[in-house]
């Protein structure tokens, strides 16, 4: 079996508060390999978001903590090194989806024009072949009329 692309191994997360350690991420462990899609569920309040915008370098710290584990990212340590703080792989090898849909696309900007600017700014696509590769990649996700739907607000 070939190696995972992202290796997640006994991730802690600790939040210094007025009233103690609150540890948010007790003991988490995960692979992903290629092609592989990856669903946390949970109940509210699990540790569920903790857990992957740590992996993003998204949570403050302080008063975040990563307290202990390893994230290698194509056998990277991407927590003990400055990858993602630095942001040299947000956006271009790791990226996640926010749960609150309001705040997941942007309703002054077309939905294609926003894929498009991740490409654009991420991979070095023109703008034009960027929101190609968007109405491709809406396509590739079965959403349907996806031209049409690259030039509609969400």
């Amino acid at each position: 079996m070939s190696e995972p692309l992202l290796q997640v191994e006994n991730l802690h997360v600790d939040f210094q508060t007025y009233g103690g350690v609150v540890q948010a991420v007790r003991g988490v462990s995960f692979d992903v390999f290629a092609g592989q899609t990856l669903a946390i569920v949970g109940e509210s309040g699990c540790g569920k978001s903790v857990t992957v915008q740590s992996l993003m370098g998204l949570i403050p710290m302080p008063p975040g903590r990563i307290h202990q584990g390893s994230a290698r990212l194509r056998g990277q340590d991407i927590l003990a090194s400055k990858m993602i703080a630095g942001q040299d792989i947000r956006g271009s090898q790791i990226s996640m989806i926010f749960q609150d849909p309001m705040t997941s696309l942007n309703p002054t900007m077309n939905v294609g024009s926003q894929i498009a600017e991740t490409l654009e700014v991420h991979r070095g696509y023109s703008k034009g072949d960027a929101f190609a590769r968007a109405i491709e990649l809406l396509d590739m996700s079965k959403i349907p009329e996806a031209a049409k739907r690259a030039k509609q607000y969400p």
